[in-house]
């Protein structure tokens, strides 16, 4: 059976996934989930996703600096290695994202692969 508990929304125009997501979470345990909480969850897990497929491993952790607003990345030994923001003109990660998520994922991976190439 699929979970959509682990799904991470992208719907480029109207936000439908994040509304399905938010419903499922409702109609399955979750009453108090909101739609802010899906999206903040949202931009957390993608930004982890894509360390994880391009380290090929859980090596990286993504957590948030200042929530909605700024991801820190830590390393294998939990130093910080980088930060990671909203497109420019967007205060938040939420904003950017209901905006044009497909631009806001773009803008997190150049920031994923600018990181790991530092490295």
């Amino acid at each position: 059976m699929y979970n959509m508990l682990n799904f991470i929304p992208d719907d480029p125009d109207d936000m439908g996934e994040v509304q399905q997501k938010l419903f499922w979470l409702k109609a399955n345990g979750y009453p108090d989930a909101t739609e802010q909480e899906v999206i903040e969850k949202t931009i957390l897990d993608g930004v982890q996703y894509m360390f994880d497929d391009a380290l090929e491993g859980p090596y990286w952790t993504v957590i948030w600096d200042d929530t909605d607003k700024k991801l820190a990345v830590r390393g294998a030994t939990s130093e910080i290695v980088g930060y990671i923001i909203p497109r420019e003109n967007h205060s938040t990660f939420s904003d950017d994202f209901k905006e044009a998520s497909p631009l806001t994922w773009e803008n997190l991976s150049k920031q994923v692969e600018k990181l790991i190439g530092s490295d």
